[in-house]
């Protein structure tokens, strides 16, 4: 499975300083445009001002103050067609019971390979699920 990567904007949702610009980096290196949000709060912010050029969210569930699940469900509010992958320490049947059932594209158990991310964004962008788990 192969996609151009360059036609995508990925916005990264992590509150760890550290792999949110690692995952930045490695995404950067594939050829994604991608934008950063610390919290919740920021994704919100980045949603609410670039929404539009906006493909697909990485999403921590695990954040201080505003929590993956609460930041997804405004960003749907936004944008109700986002396509989100959730990433958590998590199993998943535990990370998801968060969301509303068949509401997320995919999910990713950290500590995640980068060429599992990518492999499950190209999975996620080429979907023509509406808002399935894959």
């Amino acid at each position: 499975m192969s996609l151009e990567t360059k036609d995508y904007t990925v916005l990264i949702v992590e509150d760890e300083d550290t792999l949110r610009q690692a995952c930045a980096d490695v995404l950067d290196a594939f050829g994604y445009r991608v934008l950063l949000a610390a919290n919740g709060e920021e994704a919100i912010q980045v949603l609410e001002e670039k929404g539009e050029r906006i493909d697909c969210v990485i999403l921590d569930l695990t954040m201080p103050g505003m929590n993956g699940a609460a930041a997804y469900a405004e960003m749907r509010k936004i944008k109700p067609d986002l396509r989100v992958l959730v990433t958590s320490g998590h199993d998943v049947e535990d990370a998801l019971r968060h969301f509303p059932a068949d509401s997320v594209f995919a999910y990713i158990q950290k500590p995640y390979s980068i060429y599992e991310l990518h492999r499950r964004l190209q999975e996620m962008l080429t979907s023509s699920a509406s808002g399935k788990l894959t």
